[in-house]
């Protein structure tokens, strides 16, 4: 039998670096190289070269760096066997190569993501021959710093990754094999392109795996005839127990081709899943079944090797952890991963947008960002037009080579590009012509200065679906347009611009979009180091960012603050991605979302945005299980105006499903609870659907709780069940008084919102002061703002975000006991951190400690706080930048205020520290 046949070339290679680019003209492939390295592998990894001891703050640093030219060489012996067989040479990945067999030069190939693949027939004759490979990864094609080739994510290694093989095949043999289901008549067409033009008998079996039903199918076809191209084309039928692939059931067909001819036979097998990935309405659908994606953004973030995993057991690892927080969806952002992602992807049901690797331009534009951070130049017609004839290639070489696998579903030409969209229209077509069994997008967030999708698209990836972005600003029409919640600049999107409750849904952007959205990026919201992971960069990468971070924030006193720091920013992170994803799946025309992300991006600034590291291990700042309560393809959902209520109020809730499972839960009644933060019950029922179609989220009834007779202020939980499941979730909500007594408790307390003679006559009288400035009148301060700082603030800071993550507090200190609150920041706080500010108390003595904290972020690491206390004179000072005196209409202010005229008029208001009133006096205005 005439398959197949290989040999390995993994393990020792000679080598020799060749930094200056004269091996080719000193034509080391005759040569012997004088060095060694271990294939597969890098140089990186090998150690090769003197260590980088710079430490780069804007990323991971390499500690063996090298862009340049590498030859690697090694000797083989062609067997007698392989005597008249077509032999090949194939690296499965790797970046620019050149061939040479002995001292015959082969050619030269530029792929970047799939194998290069050499015919080396009229060399390889059975003996000894000496191979010489040149990679060369400073002369990449024009694709930008996308992440298939940048330091901020995978390194631009150097290397060869993956299988290394000679293959022999027969001198007829099956050069490609396609299947393209048909899933309506229970078929498969089968498309091979043989080497040459040739006839013969086909023999194909089918069998079921990663399934728990067996299944064999076999067939034959007589007088199999290819066309001149060698191309022939057959229909498998898969009978009535075939079975489809899809997240839940992600079912899988080995499938094995023989093919018999007068010059003898060849094999090819094949694994396939059979599914429709589709578009209905505003929706996605698989097999017919509407799917909501609940998506991951990939950089290819894998610091101990600085490439990804060539594995499959690798990628499972990684993908598991994902399905256990709830992800059925991956976009790889500017890159596509090897063969193993596709193969544990597959074995797990997970829907995979591969892109190619390019974050430029496609075609010269002649518009004017005005300044957006994201925009790449366009360049001139040489260099775009063969930036194109490589894309082109690049994108038919990847659906050639990854178009079987069934997790393979969507497809981009790459991220936030410009230029001309009719050309992007082009290039899409061309590759749906080339195969029809995935969705196209010209790009994921093109345009970004002014989105629109692309006349060829099938989807739209976005972060607005109209508007402009000018100059680093969103104009005036780009509200309610927006498709996450938060952005680099604080003062748009719902989540910091809109008082909380629990009813922002994205359908009112979707007036005039009749094509499916997905959420660009969602969520970005930083979190605070933790620096015990530096000890965790044992391989290719040094976190010297982290050292450096670490490094300033001792410099600046407060070290011993990093890990609050870090657990208060992580637990805002949560609430605020639980908020972005809710509100994705309120809108009932509203097709999926793609975090950014679940894990670190390590790089472009250092975007510490998951809520896992960089390793994808967890930081411990939240469960799978609790993570799922709100990202899962069951989720139940509250829909109510606000989180804090008054005393007397009646809490109104509408209650509903979201459910894009296969169960039909529509006659599955909602149990709710209302309770106290002990435990104690206040009111509970049972709601039923409303509904009986398949809209989502499907309404049920609402239910109106008369918020009497229970003890305020505290904390409250709304707990939901969806009846004889697993489904819940839980919200917080606070109940206060309706009128505190401020004139009652003011008494003792001098009650200002200046810092004038009266008040410092006051503290000289030994009295006691609770100062609430007004922003304006704070002289040193950072602006107010409930989100995490987006992405990081390195990267942004050009459009003066207030760059701060959140508060730190002590729950149990005497000047909270009225406000009760965690240790970190929760729904209650907003109005008084979004339209307070942070005083940046610096100029303080270093052991004066904010009673609140507000986070500052890694780069200015500058002491900042809502809340602080000191001596002046004999008297003593409480200082709020709440902004409290003009919020009394807000029921979290007149709380907030109570709590500290109470604590200011106590025993238990005893300042440690002295500040002069001078000083005092040059803080504010």
């Amino acid at each position: 039998m005439n398959t197949k046949i290989q040999i390995s070339l993994a393990g020792h290679w000679k080598f020799a670096l060749d930094p200056k680019g004269v091996g080719i003209s000193e034509a080391w492939f005759s040569q012997t190289l004088p060095d060694s390295i271990s294939l597969p592998g890098t140089i990186d990894e090998a150690r090769i070269g003197e260590e980088n001891l710079k430490l780069e703050t804007l990323r991971l640093t390499r500690r063996h760096p090298y862009c340049g030219a590498a030859f690697y060489q090694k000797t083989v012996v062609i067997p007698p066997d392989w005597e008249g067989k077509k032999i090949f040479f194939r690296i499965e990945r790797t970046k620019p190569s050149t061939l040479w067999m002995d001292d015959r030069l082969i050619g030269e190939q530029q792929s970047l993501t799939t194998p290069h693949i050499y015919d080396a027939s009229e060399c390889l004759t059975p003996g000894e021959h000496r191979i010489t490979v040149r990679i060369d990864n400073a002369n990449l094609p024009s694709i930008g710093d996308s992440h298939q080739v940048s330091d901020n994510t995978q390194t631009n290694w150097n290397g060869l990754l993956g299988d290394i093989e000679l293959v022999a095949k027969a001198p007829h043999f099956i050069d490609d094999l396609q299947a393209y289901p048909d899933i309506p008549n229970k078929r498969v067409k089968l498309r091979l392109k043989f080497n040459t033009p040739c006839s013969g008998r086909l023999a194909v079996v089918a069998v079921a795996e990663n399934s728990s039903e067996p299944h064999t199918v076999e067939q034959s076809y007589e007088n199999l005839a290819s066309g001149e191209d060698g191309v022939a084309e057959v229909w498998f039928g898969m009978g009535d127990q075939m079975q489809c692939w899809d997240e839940y059931n992600p079912a899988l067909y080995r499938l094995a081709v023989t093919f018999t001819g007068k010059d003898g036979e060849d094999r090819r097998e094949l694994r396939i899943g059979l599914r429709d990935f589709s578009v209905s309405d505003l929706h996605f659908q698989v097999n017919g079944r509407t799917v909501f994606l609940r998506g991951k953004h990939d950089a290819c973030v894998f610091p101990l090797t600085g490439y990804a995993p060539m594995d499959t057991r690798s990628w499972k690892r990684v993908f598991e952890i994902s399905k256990s927080y709830g992800i059925n969806h991956y976009r790889f952002h500017g890159w596509c991963p090897p063969r193993a992602a596709f193969e544990a992807a597959d074995e797990l049901g997970i829907y995979l947008q591969p892109e190619l690797p390019l974050w430029e331009s496609i075609g010269v534009s002649d518009v004017d960002p005005m300044g957006d951070v994201e925009f790449k130049g366009s360049g001139d017609e040489s260099v775009m037009a063969g930036r194109i004839r490589f894309l082109v290639a690049e994108g038919i070489r990847i659906l050639r080579e990854f178009g079987n696998h069934p997790s393979f579903c969507m497809f981009a030409l790459g991220n936030e590009l410009s230029g001309d969209a009719e050309m992007m229209a082009s290039i899409v077509k061309r590759f749906r012509q080339e195969d029809p069994r995935h969705l196209y997008a010209h790009g994921s967030n093109n345009f970004i200065f002014e989105p629109k999708p692309g006349p060829a698209d099938d989807y739209w990836t976005t972060m607005m679906t109209g508007g402009h972005y000018r100059a680093g600003v969103f104009q005036p029409d780009s509200v309610g347009r927006e498709a996450r919640g938060s952005f680099s600049q604080h003062d748009h999107a719902h989540i910091n611009n809109r008082y909380p409750g629990t009813q922002s849904d994205y359908d009112g952007a979707m007036e005039g979009v009749d094509l499916p959205v997905i959420g660009h990026e969602v969520g970005q919201y930083a979190v605070f180091p933790r620096f015990e992971e530096i000890k965790k960069y044992t391989g290719v990468l040094r976190a010297g960012n982290l050292e450096k971070f670490e490094a300033d924030l001792e410099k600046a006193g407060m070290k011993d603050l990093a890990d609050g720091f870090f657990r208060a920013s992580g637990q805002l992170s949560v609430l605020l991605y639980r908020e972005e994803i809710e509100t994705a799946l309120r809108s009932s025309k509203w097709a999926g979302f793609q975090l950014l992300d679940l894990q670190d991006f390590p790089g472009q600034g250092t975007a510490l945005v998951g809520i896992l590291d960089a390793f994808m291990d967890s930081k411990g700042l939240i469960t799978p299980e609790a993570w799922r309560e709100f990202c899962n393809d069951v989720v139940l959902l509250a829909k109510f105006e606000r989180y804090t209520w008054t005393l007397g109020a009646t809490l109104k809730a509408e209650l509903c499903l979201a459910n894009y499972s296969p169960t039909d839960y529509s006659n599955t009644p909602i149990a709710w609870r209302l309770s106290t933060q002990d435990g104690q019950l206040v009111a509970s029922g049972k709601s039923n659907s409303l509904e009986q179609s398949a809209r989502n989220p499907k309404s049920y009834e609402s239910i109106e709780i008369k918020l009497d007779n229970v003890e305020c202020p505290q904390k409250l939980e709304l707990a939901l069940a969806l009846e004889g499941t697993d489904y819940q979730t839980r919200y917080p909500l606070w109940l206060y008084d309706e009128a505190p007594a401020i004139a009652k408790l003011s008494e003792g307390v001098h009650l200002t919102t200046k810092l004038d003679g009266n008040a410092l006559k006051k503290l000289n009288e030994g009295g006691r002061v609770l100062f609430c400035p007004g922003n304006e009148s704070v002289q040193h301060a950072i602006a107010g703002t409930f989100l995490s700082d987006f992405w990081c603030y390195t990267m942004f800071k050009r459009y003066h975000p207030p760059g701060t993550l959140g508060i730190l507090c002590d729950p149990s200190h005497p000047a909270l006991a009225d406000f009760p609150t965690e240790f970190h920041s929760n729904w209650q706080w907003w109005p008084l951190l979004r339209r307070g500010c942070a005083m940046i108390l610096d100029q303080l003595p270093p052991t004066l400690r904010p009673i609140v904290h507000v986070i500052d972020n890694f780069e200015r690491n500058q002491r900042l706080g809502v809340l602080f206390e000191c001596r002046v004179g004999s008297g003593k000072l409480l200082v709020c930048s709440c902004n409290l005196m003009e919020q009394q209409n807000q029921p979290e202010a007149r709380q907030f205020l109570a709590s500290l005229l109470k604590y200011a008029g106590s025993e238990k208001f005893q300042p440690a520290n002295s500040v002069s009133s001078s000083l005092l006096q040059g803080m504010f205005k």
